[in-house]
């Protein structure tokens, strides 16, 4: 997505507009029982990123963190309202993305196609031809964006013709766009196979014809994958869903995005070292229950891993499709996977909702655990080197993070252990948050003073103990 804004002041504001219409639906939508920003500071830092016009790249990573710590409801909220009196095309975008990721698909699919509705001169900007030049420029990576993401949506949902119409949109912008050929090939194919005519809507599309073989230019640059939808996106890597040809399935492809992608200060032989380090540690691990490593591809910088469909264990509780009825089963396997990691002689450091995968979207799927990016080896445990305390080992996520890390004492078994505790109640009370305490960088923050209040009362107290235990702050006492 481009960072040059989109910006359409009179149509997009209008109060009798689709855009408008869909903003007031997503305000009513989500304002009762969301966090607000005087509750949360991380919320009003949101806010202020918003009125401040910060570029995408900038609110979509405070999005994130909010996201993973819990607190979509209320980003939602807040980017909505800022939207409903700042107009932006892009962040409008991004939140219809939000939206149909799991929150409510309708309302986010009412909302992109919204975005189109906004007439094209409405987002054009005033000032000279480069001036000009831009903003068209960015009109079309908006429209080609928001046709993808309806398009890809579409299509999973069984909606071929509906998603063809949208990768046709595409490629009326840009005939040679891969992502829009494939997309729009794969319709016809399945409308094909389905009997069904796949005669062109959109104008100039008969030079489609022929291309349906074509293989995705710039891509993992073997025969062997066929690549399909992207499936997510982090700071240095892309994840495909993509088909083996050799071995006939489908895998999920984590391929390392080239040097223009890295923005944090990282060098780039660091961040290629880090990415195969993953994998190495993968290889290592033997366990249904985590994430299996399929193929490392150096060369063309990428791995192939096990294809999960049903997204991350935060999604599946923001969809219902894992509730605390799925307890047992969830803290069974997800102590599986700790015990076969921790067995390979490795500490996870990253363990939450949004690195545990669900295999199917379906209830009462099973999960995956995944995303060793931060994975170190285990040594035992105790001060830094120096005997001080050192920051730099306090990888992770905060509400996660066991205390020790807080204090700068270098991570083991047993701080993944605390971070299993948090998902487990995190699990064991949804949908209700967990309290704003568990961000807190305090180290003598015990969270066990809170269990009698949040577990209910119907899972008795074998569930207690067990929190009691993995939420120790002492790591000794942490015993699964």
């Amino acid at each position: 997505m481009t960072e040059t804004l989109v910006r359409a002041p009179t149509p997009f504001a209008a109060p009798d507009t689709p855009l408008a219409s869909a903003i007031s639906a997503v305000l009513r939508r989500f304002g009762e029982g969301a966090t607000t920003p005087d509750e949360l500071p991380e919320l009003q830092l949101l806010v202020d990123e918003l009125e401040a016009e910060q570029p995408l790249a900038m609110i979509d990573a405070r999005l994130r963190a909010l996201s993973h710590a819990g607190y979509l409801r209320g980003a939602v909220l807040a980017i909505a309202d800022h939207l409903a009196r700042n107009p932006r095309l892009d962040l409008a975008l991004r939140l219809a993305s939000e939206l149909l990721d799991a929150l409510d698909p309708e309302l986010g699919v009412a909302l992109a196609r919204a975005i189109l509705a906004v007439p094209a001169d409405a987002a054009k900007s005033v000032g000279d031809d480069r001036d000009r030049a831009r903003a068209r420029a960015a009109r079309f990576e908006l429209e080609i964006s928001t046709n993808l993401m309806l398009a890809d949506h579409l299509l999973e949902r069984g909606d071929v013709s509906g998603a063809q119409r949208h990768y046709e949109a595409v490629l009326a912008i840009d005939v040679d766009h891969t992502r829009g050929l494939r997309g729009w090939s794969s319709c016809v194919r399945e409308l094909e196979r389905r009997g069904l005519s796949t005669e062109h809507r959109s104008r100039g599309l008969s030079l489609l014809d022929g291309l349906e073989e074509l293989e995705l230019a710039g891509g993992v640059g073997l025969e062997r994958y066929e690549l399909g939808r992207p499936l997510g996106r982090g700071r240095h890597a892309v994840v495909y869903e993509a088909y083996d040809r050799r071995v006939g399935r489908s895998v999920a492809i984590k391929r390392l995005l080239g040097d223009d992608a890295r923005r944090d200060g990282v060098p780039a032989r660091v961040v290629e070292a880090r990415f195969f380090a993953e994998a190495q540690t993968l290889a290592k691990v033997r366990s249904p229950h985590v994430v299996a490593l399929l193929d490392v591809q150096p060369r063309h910088r990428f791995v192939a891993l096990e294809l999960c469909r049903g997204g991350n264990l935060r999604l599946a509780m923001r969809k219902r499709l894992l509730t605390p009825a799925d307890l047992p089963t969830v803290t069974e396997q997800l102590r599986l996977a700790l015990r076969a990691v921790h067995a390979a002689g490795a500490v996870h450091r990253d363990v939450k909702p949004a690195n545990i995968l669900v295999r199917e979207a379906r209830p009462g799927s099973p999960v995956a655990l995944a995303d060793f990016g931060l994975a170190i080896g285990s040594e035992p445990r105790g001060e830094p080197p120096s005997g001080g305390r050192n920051p730099s080992v306090r990888a992770g996520t905060l509400r996660y993070l066991a205390p020790e890390i807080k204090l700068g004492i270098q991570a083991s078994p047993a701080s993944d252990l605390y971070a299993a505790g948090v998902v487990v109640l995190e699990l064991a009370i949804a949908p209700a948050p967990l309290p704003a305490d568990f961000d807190r960088v305090d180290p003598n923050f015990d969270p066990r003073a809170m269990l009698d209040e949040l577990l209910p009362d119907q899972l008795g107290e074998p569930w207690n103990a067990l929190l009691e235990r993995l939420l120790s702050p002492d790591p000794d006492q942490r015993k699964w």
